[in-house]
């Protein structure tokens, strides 16, 4: 009798299958049969019917590969051939990048570390409430929201689906969001050159994983890594009549240092010296208040325990005019 074999229909899988049955294959007559493929992977036993096929590397890399069933006939019957094509769908495979961290004031961030390979089409999915431009590229803009923010990082995660039979891919990347520090050394003050120390009140600091004061003079703070720290003028400020105070705070990387400033502004404590004590004859009729000097004052007033006149109570060297009850 002639051999009558049919190979089955072709049959299509995912690379991730490692072995292939095949249990379609029919046979009648044939005194033995044989399995044969064109590509390099092979059967567990070639003889039998419904054998089992183990794809190579290099079928898998080729996308399809032809398996011939041969049903040997009794002599003088020629042998009996049927072939099927094994086709072999490559796994999709999404990987949406390393964690990455971004300053909360970047606005937007990039996926440009996502790759993705033998899909179908893509889609983006955020654990947070931030936006994607297109969430069906590859490589597109996300956008955190005020939560993504406030929460301090988000899951970003990428889909890239299959081709039939093979199984959907999903990667996921966390992104950081740093916040950026933000301080106000407060409003700028006036001092009189005889207040020994300086409080801070109004300085105020957040987001920041640690404060530092400085100063454009020769003073010093008492611990210039509190927010309200305490400032104390050197002879040097004093002279000078102002100086800068920098209030620094330092922000989780990679967000900048913020930096604000005031003036501290000390004025000069006015003095006053009326002259030695003096003596004059009742014949002399006026007294000039020569040796008198002031110094840092905005104005001068002359006054008198008796009932005596100046000529100008104004002036730093008036006339003193006695009178009889002088």
């Amino acid at each position: 009798r002639q051999a009558i074999v049919d190979a089955g229909a072709d049959i299509t899988i995912c690379q991730t299958s490692p072995t292939v049955p095949l249990p379609d294959a029919t046979a009648t007559f044939a005194t033995s049969l044989m399995w044969t493929t064109s590509g390099t992977g092979t059967f567990a036993d070639p003889t039998l019917l419904n054998a089992v096929y183990l794809p190579s590397v290099a079928d898998i890399a080729a996308g399809s590969v032809i398996l011939t069933l041969t049903g040997t006939s009794a002599a003088p019957c020629v042998n009996a051939i049927d072939q099927l094509t094994l086709y072999i769908t490559s796994q999709a495979i999404a990987f949406a990048g390393p964690d990455d961290i971004i300053c909360e004031t970047a606005g937007t961030y990039t996926l440009a570390g996502a790759t993705a390979g033998s899909y179908t089409s893509l889609m983006w999915a955020t654990s947070g409430t931030g936006t994607f431009d297109d969430p069906t590229l590859l490589n597109p803009v996300y956008t955190p929201s005020a939560n993504d923010i406030t929460n301090g990082s988000v899951i970003l995660s990428l889909t890239a689906y299959g081709m039939f039979p093979c199984a959907d891919s999903t990667h996921s990347m966390t992104l950081y969001i740093s916040r950026q520090a933000i301080v106000d050394a407060g409003a700028d003050i006036t001092i009189c050159q005889t207040s020994p120390t300086v409080p801070l009140p109004t300085a105020t600091a957040i987001y920041a994983t640690s404060l530092l004061w400085t100063t454009t003079g020769t003073g010093t703070f008492a611990d210039p890594t509190l927010l309200n720290a305490v400032y104390q003028p050197s002879a040097a400020d004093i002279a000078a009549g102002s100086v800068v105070l920098t209030l620094t705070g330092t922000s989780a990387a990679p967000c900048v240092d913020a930096v604000d400033q005031l003036t501290l502004y000390i004025t000069s404590q006015a003095l006053a010296f009326a002259g030695p004590d003096d003596i004059i004859c009742e014949t002399a009729g006026t007294f000039t208040l020569a040796a008198a000097t002031a110094g840092s004052y905005t104005s001068l007033l002359w006054t008198s325990s008796g009932t005596g006149t100046f000529d100008d109570p104004t002036l730093l060297n008036p006339v003193y005019t006695p009178d009889a009850n002088d």
